[in-house]
């Protein structure tokens, strides 16, 4: 018996070694199927934003956290769709719009709702009160003022009747009904103010106004050429041309002014639910915000934790205390009143 013994000892030992081998290899094989989730694992968003912009947020994540993110470019259209396909299997794990899109898809229960601390520093009016979207960026309405008047008239634009102050004042502003952005401040302005206000308001506006412009870029370049003393304008427009140097000065209007609010929601629709808090967080982080501006997206953080921009006199962003309640055909039946009573004056 004992002369088998070195051979049963040498046995044992291969099969000890192929034994520890196996258990190596299995663990080798689980690290690289690891690796390899890690590598496929990603959300997929979409996304109403630019698409070289989707790209960029989508880069900078990764470089931020090592995880992925798949941001798609859709339309608000699209998007809309979404709602007609909720009883889908498939569809986005988190859908970056604009405040109204965000509703509609609430609406559809298209969204399930979530919370952090992060989604905590957003103010209750740029996020859903149970959690099923939060706001991450604004863009306020605001005034462009020629850098010749404010040297004149400057300490004297405060809020929004100032503008009445001078009667030789010219002003270019929004065409109301052109846009859902202008038709939301025209909403904003009657909630805060009263049908009959605004009314008045809005009537005694128009013999200063020279020019109505569809989209925001010409009334900051009229302001900027001279042909208009001041106009209303979006404050991401007006940064724009700031940033290339032109004569102008924004103000925020300090009795408040509108805002358009983009936003994110989380789908039914997300199984990875590690993933997409991360994401969803980021996007409130500093870290977005100044990929935003880096692509001239100049829009204001929602949270706030982050630092908001200050105006031409050093102020913070006033916003009008509205519930915005109105919906897209509310907005337009509002956008109709004024191009009846209001631009074409053909009734009372």
């Amino acid at each position: 018996m004992k002369k088998y013994l070195p051979t049963l000892a040498i046995v044992l030992f291969v099969l000890a070694v192929l034994g520890f081998s196996n258990i190596l290899l299995e663990k080798q094989q689980e690290e690289k199927a690891q690796e390899a989730y890690r590598a496929e694992r990603h959300l997929v968003v979409y996304s109403d934003m630019p698409a070289d912009v989707n790209s960029a947020l989508a880069r900078t994540f990764y470089k931020d956290t090592g995880l992925r993110v798949q941001i798609e470019t859709r339309t608000d259209d699209e998007l809309q769709a979404l709602a007609d396909d909720v009883a889908s299997d498939a569809g986005p794990d988190m859908v970056i719009a604009s405040e109204p899109v965000l509703k509609d898809l609430q609406q559809a229960s298209v969204f399930v709702p979530y919370a952090s601390l992060a989604t905590e520093s957003v103010p209750y009016a740029f996020k859903d009160a149970d959690g099923y979207w939060t706001g991450a960026w604004y863009d306020p309405m605001v005034f462009v003022v020629s850098r010749a008047y404010y040297e004149r008239r400057g300490n004297e634009l405060e809020t929004w009747n100032d503008l009445l102050t001078d009667p030789e004042m010219v002003l270019a502003f929004p065409d109301l009904a052109a846009t859902d952005m202008a038709g939301d401040f025209l909403c904003s302005y009657v909630e805060v103010a009263g049908t009959a206000e605004a009314s008045r308001y809005f009537k005694a506006l128009q013999p200063h106004i020279a020019s109505y412009a569809k989209t925001m870029s010409p009334i900051v370049r009229r302001v900027a050429a001279g042909e208009a003393d001041m106009g209303v304008a979006s404050a991401m427009t007006v940064r724009q041309f700031l940033r290339d140097k032109a004569p102008v000065v924004m103000l925020y209007p300090q009795d408040g002014t509108s805002y358009w609010l983009y936003g994110r929601g989380t789908t039914k629709w997300c199984t990875d639910w590690e993933l997409a808090p991360v994401f969803a967080d980021w996007l409130l982080s500093r870290s977005a915000l100044t990929l935003l501006h880096q692509n001239t997206l100049f829009l204001t953080t929602a949270s706030d934790v982050l630092p908001k921009e200050l105006d031409g006199r050093n102020r913070y962003p006033v916003l009008f205390p509205v519930r915005k309640l109105y919906t897209d055909q509310g907005r337009k039946n509002v956008q109709d009143w004024w191009i009846k009573t209001i631009r074409f004056g053909k009734e009372p």
